[in-house]
């Protein structure tokens, strides 16, 4: 039974040492690339599209 316990910590301490290992020790197997993206120029072609003026806070 001690025996038992003592492999089951064991696999306990093992389990835990290899999922808790560095980031710096796995490589990626492949690279991410983001793309770049260009936003397109929108223009006011509808009702409620033109800039709401906002008058200053009264002091």
């Amino acid at each position: 039974m001690k025996k038992l316990m003592i492999l089951g910590a064991f696999a306990l301490l093992t389990t835990t040492l290899f999922s808790c290992t560095a980031d710096e020790l796995e490589t990626p197997a492949t690279k991410e690339v983001q793309k770049k993206i260009n936003p397109v120029p929108s223009y006011a072609d509808g009702p409620g599209d033109d800039p709401i003026p906002v008058d200053p806070p009264k002091k």
